[in-house]
């Protein structure tokens, strides 16, 4: 019993230092970088609730974070950054909230996202069970930490990175039959497409087939209460928190596949783009059936390929969610690995390495935001239907299985 407490308490103190070290480091280092908008949002709507006794989605609070953000009020056109998130889940950042110093607050926000981020990376190589060299890991969990898609996210403050880790830790209940956990934990999910709302619905979809009736029970039993906590602290937030939604809606905030075809093809971007996303709901519908009845690592490769297709529905999308990308690109070098052994780590490196230095497109091109938005998804979904028949079927020949011994 000594021994049990000794560790745990061994575990908190190890927390609380790495936790205090990357805030101050945070706060030393952030206010160098413009962004957080994402979180001063929530940050001023959950002080407008706490600490001056004001509805989180009234007018008055959506201006001051526009004049933080812009230094004034949002004029026509511009994004008008309302809180567009349930107010149960506004309750995550009232510890935030307690801090009036935004710089501090965003820094201590950091490092809890900088774990998340680690956590991603972990739930990924998991999830996939991609078992490489050590060199490669850490070159994985470096372009995940340091370069474009989990920085960037990072830096604007963004808490789609909670989002993508509650979205793993779904997978992993799912796959280890925790139902009262993945209850709750879909709870914090979206039905938001382009912020993981797709693998969301990938979730639901595959607790429906398999009849999983009890999580659905749990989650809205939770949900019941979540509701009852809300309306008690602030009895009329549901009708404000849809108008706050559809304003941010309208604001049309992010890139569209058939915007960015135009800059090379303004003729015919757009038509390109709905013939493309036609057949990506396509593609997508003949995917989740064929799933139907199949073990759990073809669940996981329709999830890669749910959110590496995303981007080409012609949605509004936008990086600081594509943290998640990192779940198919496990898959993709995992199955790589499996078929070509050390010759794929070369190819992988390569990738690993160009990810880290994506930064570097900014120098290069004006429009380097967008391609990087679609640069990667890409690659992704050429790649895993390139290994797809690897990964659903066995090796079969001689020559596959002679392969094999020699990786």
């Amino acid at each position: 019993m000594k021994e049990k407490l000794l560790s745990a308490t061994a575990i908190i103190v190890i927390l609380a230092a790495l936790i205090g070290s990357l805030t101050w480091v945070n706060y030393l280092v952030a206010p160098q970088f413009s962004g957080g908008e994402e979180l001063l949002v929530p940050w001023t709507a959950a002080r407008a609730f706490l600490v001056e006794g004001n509805s989180p989605y009234a007018l008055a609070t959506a201006h001051k974070a526009q004049i933080a953000i812009y230094g004034q009020v949002a004029e026509a056109g511009e994004y008008p950054y309302h809180l567009d998130i349930p107010f149960y889940l506004l309750f995550l950042y009232f510890p935030f909230a307690l801090i009036d110093n935004f710089d501090l607050a965003r820094a201590l926000w950091m490092s809890f996202a900088e774990i998340a981020l680690f956590g991603i990376g972990f739930l990924c190589v998991y999830l996939t069970q991609w078992k490489t060299s050590r060199i490669l890991s850490t070159l994985f969990y470096l372009s995940l930490l340091f370069g474009f898609y989990g920085l960037y996210p990072l830096i604007g403050g963004s808490g789609l990175i909670f989002t993508t880790l509650i979205l793993l830790l779904c997978l992993v209940a799912l796959r280890e039959g925790w139902d009262e956990i993945l209850g709750i934990l879909l709870l914090f999910g979206t039905f938001r497409l382009q912020n993981g709302g797709l693998l969301f619905l990938l979730i639901l979809f595959w607790l429906f087939i398999t009849k999983r009736w009890r999580v659905f029970a749990i989650a809205l039993m939770s949900l019941s209460v979540l509701f009852i906590i809300s309306y008690m602290l602030l009895p009329d937030w549901f009708m404000p928190f849809l108008r706050s939604t559809l304003a941010n809606l309208r604001a049309e905030q992010g890139f569209l596949f058939s915007e960015f075809l135009q800059i090379w093809q303004p003729d015919r971007g757009n038509l390109i783009a709905q013939i493309l996303r036609w057949s990506v709901v396509v593609a997508l519908f003949i995917e989740w059936r064929a799933a139907r009845g199949k073990d759990f690592p073809r669940l996981i490769w329709v999830a890669g390929l749910s959110l590496a297709f995303l981007p080409f529905l012609n949605l509004r999308v936008s990086p600081l969610s594509y943290s998640a990308l990192f779940l198919p690109l496990a898959l993709v070098f995992k199955i790589a690995e499996n078929r070509w052994g050390k010759r794929a780590r070369w190819g992988i490196g390569l990738i690993l390495t160009l990810l880290l230095g994506a930064w570097g497109l900014f120098s290069r091109f004006e429009n380097a935001l967008q391609i990087l938005a679609y640069i990667l998804p890409a690659f992704l979904v050429l790649a895993l239907y390139w290994l797809r028949w690897w990964f659903i079927r066995p090796p079969r020949t001689w020559v596959d299985e002679t392969a094999k011994l020699y990786k």
